[in-house]
């Protein structure tokens, strides 16, 4: 690996001291960065441009495998560090009906690298312990660092190759992350008086803080918008489906209370839109004008009226203008400065006004109107203030990420090398390990063999037994090599729902190339 040297960060975190810094293999580089306490897998999409093929990555240390901070004691020095090189069709993903590139963490996973099966609390990733490599983008829940990379841009005859990354808490947050430039020029180039320039503006994120943190406090998460693992157990959640739930992949007793070691931790915060996209997305056609409706709320929260509607970029003059059939939906009537206002979607606030060294660039920043309208109250919408997160609660710990649709939380930069770091400053919130083949631990620590799960998942009215001519249950066909009717190879592994019973079966050939497996613990025969 070439190196141009190590970087001793300007921020207090000692998981940030003296980390190699990279040269990129073509013009950029990202290190991942682990700074929380547990072991968790780092991930990305799989980007392109518009009317190319998905391009999927791999990190240079050839695994997704992030180990904690402090390093163990035994692991290689900085393998709580990934470094992935941006390929060049990752490059500009600007024109309409490109996929950016995506860069999240997830926590709490139980994986198997050979096999190449992961199920983690936050971002299930259908089940692949590589998204990339699946083609699979990031999970409602999870914090993201969002990018265009290299994209060209001329000015006075010159071109220069800018950056755009933005940290997204559109849905929520599983962990803090921050986004650091290395090499960056001090200020953008094609505008030195550019106030969004990435190198001037960071941190984004208020290190050693976790949204995660429960309570009714500014920059705590209320009990609404907390995703507790109990609510991926399946027991707790009423079933889709006889013995199925939509999410049931934490391992929990017969009341739904998860295994240990955590417990029943707090393993993400929800935003205003990420709380009423979970478990399901409303249809987009649904029409329930109720102000208590998961579909009132995800179009208000999510602006998500349909494109039918008409609303957003409607000429008016009061909000009231803004109203979809009679319904207020909580659109700003703004004026940005054009003095042509036009409807558009906003960002709310669970108090009167928001500091702005906590809500950043809002409305009148500098001076001007034309950042984003004016914030309106939750109360606005929604009765029910608990119905609401507020941005002024999100961005007291993330106050430079992007939290609702239209928020200019975007920056600019020219860095070669950018670290994106996970839980910076460290938390003292319970994060969930992640097990697997590491360390020299077995195959079972990471996907459990099915005879171990709890009785609740009802093994034995599932599993006659390896060796056993009995045949009579759900997975003894594709299972056992004895049974009448098998077909080679034998099933390795299954997905295990709740309150299983010869009714209401398992999944008995859970066939890993196929991903899918939320809605169950996937487990191994032998």
């Amino acid at each position: 690996m070439l190196l141009f040297g190590t970087v001793r960060s300007f921020a207090a975190d000692p998981c940030l001291d003296n980390l190699p810094a990279p040269t990129p293999l073509l013009h950029r580089v990202v290190q991942l960065v682990n700074c929380s306490n547990q072991r968790v897998l780092g991930t990305a999409n799989a980007a392109h441009v518009a009317g190319l093929s998905p391009i999927p990555v791999l990190p240079r240390e050839n695994t997704w495998v992030m180990e904690p901070f402090p390093v163990p004691a035994g692991a290689p020095a900085n393998a709580n560090v990934l470094t992935i090189d941006i390929p060049q069709g990752w490059e500009n993903t600007s024109p309409k009906g490109s996929t950016g590139p995506n860069f999240w963490v997830r926590t709490g996973c139980r994986y198997d690298v050979e096999i190449g099966i992961a199920q983690c609390e936050t971002g299930g990733c259908s089940g692949f312990y590589d998204c990339s490599k699946a083609l699979l983008g990031p999970p409602v829940g999870a914090t993201l660092a969002e990018w265009t990379f290299y994209q060209p841009t001329t000015v006075g005859g010159t071109i220069y190759y800018l950056d755009h990354p933005d940290i997204s808490a559109v849905n929520g947050v599983n962990l803090n992350l921050d986004i650091q430039p290395v090499g960056s020029s001090p200020s953008n180039p094609t505008s030195p008086d550019d106030p969004q320039w990435l190198a001037q503006n960071y941190p984004l994120t208020q290190h050693g803080a976790d949204l995660r943190t429960p309570g009714d406090a500014l920059g705590q998460c209320p009990a609404a918008f907390q995703l507790r693992r109990s609510d991926l157990t399946g027991v707790t959640t009423p079933p889709t489906t006889p013995g199925q739930a939509l999410y049931a992949f934490v391992i929990s007793d017969a009341d739904g209370v998860p295994q240990d070691p955590t417990g029943d931790a707090i393993a993400g915060c929800f935003s205003n839109c990420g709380r009423y996209e979970f478990p399901k997305t409303p249809a987009a056609d649904c029409s329930d004008t109720n102000a208590d409706s998961s579909c009132f709320l995800h179009q208000a929260f999510c602006l998500y009226l349909p494109a039918s509607a008409g609303v957003y970029g409607k000429a008016c003059q009061t909000d009231a203008d803004c109203a979809y059939n009679g319904i207020n939906y909580g659109i700003a009537c703004w004026d940005n400065g054009s003095g042509k206002p036009v409807c558009s979607g906003r960002g709310f606030i669970k108090n009167k006004s928001c500091d702005p060294s906590v809500c950043t660039f809002q409305y009148g920043y500098q001076g001007s109107k034309a950042w984003q309208p004016p914030y309106a109250q939750c109360t606005s919408v929604v009765a029910d203030s608990d119905k609401c997160i507020g941005d002024d609660t999100v961005h007291q710990v993330l106050p430079k990420a992007y939290t609702w649709p239209n928020d200019p939380q975007v920056f600019g930069g020219d860095a070669p090398l950018y670290r994106i770091v996970f839980a910076p400053g460290g938390t003292s919130v319970p994060i969930t390990p992640s097990v697997g083949q590491a360390n020299g631990e077995s195959i079972e620590s990471g996907i459990p063999l099915c005879s171990s799960l709890p009785a609740n998942y009802g093994y034995e009215s599932q599993y006659s037994g390896a060796g056993s001519a009995m045949c009579n249950k759900p997975c003894d066909v594709p299972a056992n090599s004895l049974c009448p009717g098998f077909q080679p190879p034998a099933a390795s592994f299954a997905v295990a729902y709740p309150a299983a019973t010869t009714a209401s079966p398992w999944a008995c050939n859970f066939n890993p190339k196929g991903g899918g497996g939320n809605n169950g613990v996937i487990c191994r025969w032998q």
